[in-house]
C-alpha cells in the first residue's frame, strides 16, 4: 500500500510538471520581510549561470515589508530568492521554492536567520522543507559541537598550519588586480587543503576526521532518503551534489550513479536529467589515461568547428577559459612562456572561451594576452561544451593531450606542464 502511494504521488507531481510545460502556467509569489530594510530582492533559476543571471536580473520590490510577483514557468524546478543587498556584499543565502499552479508564501528574515525563513505552498515545497528540517535534526547538533571545536582551536592558533597561514598573508600583500601574483599561492594552498598539510595534527585530531566521518554518515542518510522519496525536490537536492560535490568526493559520486538511473526514468526530459547525464559524462570520460572527449565549439567568426580538427597529432593544451575569469587567464600567462619555447618542437594549445550574450570581452583579451593559436568559443551554454567536460566551476580547466589523443594530465602546474614537455618534445 505504501509503494502504491509513493507512486501515485509520483504520478501525480510528475503529471505538474507536464502541465506546467504545456501550458507556460503563472505561480503567485507573496511574502513579508522581517527585520530588515531590504527593498529589493532577485529571483533566479538553479540552472541558471551566476553570471548569465547577473547580467540581466528579475528583480522583485519590497514595499512596506512585503511583496509580490508573478512567476511565469514552463517546467518545474528549483528557483531562488536572493536579497540584493546579500548579494552585493558577495555573501548571500538564497531561498529555495518550487513553483507550481498556485500560490507560494514566504515569511523571510535577515541572513544571521535565515534558519527562521518560511515557504509554504505546494507539494513540492512542503516535501523539501521536510527533508531539511530532518537532516537538520539529525546532524545539525553534532555539527554544531564540532564548529565549536574549530572555533576553539582557531582561538589559540592551533587549527591551520603556519605554512598554510603564511599564504594568506602573502595573499594580502598583493595589489587586488595581481592574478599573476595569486594564481601559484592558490595552488599551493589548494594542494595543501587536499594533502591535508592545511591542517595541525591536533585539528585533524579533533575536529577534520571527525567531521568527515559525520559526513559521510550524513550522506549515507541522505541517499536513502533520495531513494525512498522520489520527487522533484529530492531531485534537485541529488542535482546540486552532481554541480558541488561529486567532482572532489568519490563517495558521493558513486551515490549518484547508483540512483541517477532511477530518477533519469522517472523524469527522462527534465533539466536536471540532462544537465546530470553530462555532468556525471565528463567526470567519467574526462580522465587520465583516456581519449579526449571531441566536442563541437564555435569559431570567432560564427562557425562551428570539431575540436578533433584542432588536434593534429600533436602534444596539445586545451584551454577552457573565458574573459571574465582571472585566474583562468594568470594561470595561462604562466604557460604562454612554454609555448613559446615549444610551439616549434609539436606543442599547441587550443582555447574555448565560455561567454555570455556578447564576443566583444573575449575578443579584446585576446588581443591584449596576444593569443595567437587556435581560439573557439561557446556562448550562452548553447553546445554545452564546459558542461559536457565536467566544468561547474569558475576557475575552467586545463587538459593536455598526447599526439595519439590520450589525456595525459589534467590542470598541470606550469613547472608540471614544463616538465611533460620536455620529457616528451626534448
Amino acid at each position: 500500500m505504501r509503494n502504491y502511494c509513493i507512486l501515485l504521488c509520483t504520478i501525480f507531481l510528475y503529471g505538474q510538471v507536464v502541465i506546467a510545460q504545456k501550458n507556460h502556467s503563472v505561480c503567485i509569489l507573496q511574502g513579508v520581510v522581517k527585520n530588515r530594510t531590504s527593498d529589493t530582492i532577485y529571483i533566479r533559476k538553479s540552472t541558471q549561470d551566476l553570471r548569465a543571471f547577473l547580467e540581466n536580473p528579475i528583480k522583485i520590490p519590497v514595499k512596506n515589508g512585503a511583496f509580490t510577483y508573478q512567476l511565469p514557468f514552463t517546467e518545474t524546478e528549483a528557483f531562488e530568492l536572493i536579497f540584493q543587498d546579500e548579494l552585493e556584499k558577495g555573501s548571500w543565502s538564497p531561498i529555495h521554492f518550487f513553483p507550481y499552479l498556485g500560490r507560494v508564501s514566504f515569511e523571510l528574515y535577515p541572513q544571521k536567520d535565515w534558519l527562521n525563513n518560511r515557504v509554504e505552498g505546494g507539494i513540492l515545497n512542503k516535501s523539501y522543507v521536510t527533508f531539511r528540517s530532518d537532516n537538520q535534526r539529525k546532524f545539525q547538533a553534532a555539527k554544531n559541537n564540532l564548529y565549536q571545536t574549530r572555533d576553539s582551536l582557531i582561538r589559540i592558533n592551533a587549527f591551520e598550519t603556519a605554512a598554510y597561514q603564511q599564504i594568506f598573508k602573502d595573499l594580502r600583500q598583493l595589489k587586488p588586480d595581481d592574478q599573476d601574483g595569486r594564481v601559484p599561492l592558490y595552488q599551493k594552498s589548494d594542494e595543501m587543503e587536499k594533502t591535508g598539510a592545511r591542517y595541525t595534527d591536533l585539528a585533524k585530531q579533533l575536529y577534520v576526521n571527525p567531521f568527515d566521518s559525520l559526513m559521510r554518515e550524513e550522506y549515507h542518510w541522505k541517499y536513502q532518503y533520495l531513494t525512498q522519496h522520489i520527487s522533484l525536490s529530492s531531485y534537485y537536492s541529488l542535482w546540486t551534489d552532481v554541480m558541488r560535490i561529486a567532482k572532489d568526493n568519490r563517495i558521493v559520486a558513486q551515490y549518484i550513479r547508483e540512483l541517477f538511473p532511477v530518477y533519469k526514468k522517472q523524469f527522462p526530459v527534465h533539466v536536471y536529467t540532462k544537465s546530470i547525464e553530462q555532468q556525471l559524462n565528463g567526470l567519467q570520460k574526462v580522465a587520465v589515461g583516456n581519449p579526449f572527449l571531441d566536442v563541437k565549439a564555435f569559431t570567432l567568426n560564427g562557425d562551428t568547428m570539431q575540436l578533433s580538427k584542432a588536434i593534429t597529432g600533436k602534444i596539445t593544451l586545451i584551454d577552457f577559459w573565458g574573459s571574465w575569469c582571472g585566474p583562468c587567464i594568470a594561470k595561462m600567462r604562466l604557460v604562454k612562456p612554454l609555448y613559446e619555447r615549444f610551439k616549434n618542437k609539436g606543442f599547441v594549445i587550443v582555447g574555448i572561451a565560455r561567454e555570455f550574450q556578447s564576443l566583444a570581452a573575449v575578443k579584446n583579451r585576446i588581443a591584449i594576452e596576444n593569443y595567437v593559436w587556435q581560439n573557439l568559443f561557446d556562448i550562452d551554454d548553447k553546445l554545452n561544451v564546459w558542461n559536457k567536460y565536467g566544468i561547474n566551476n569558475g576557475v575552467g580547466m586545463m587538459v593536455v593531450v598526447d599526439q595519439q589523443g590520450k589525456i595525459v594530465a589534467i590542470d598541470p602546474k606550469a613547472n608540471e606542464l614544463e616538465a611533460l614537455l620536455i620529457k616528451t618534445l626534448e
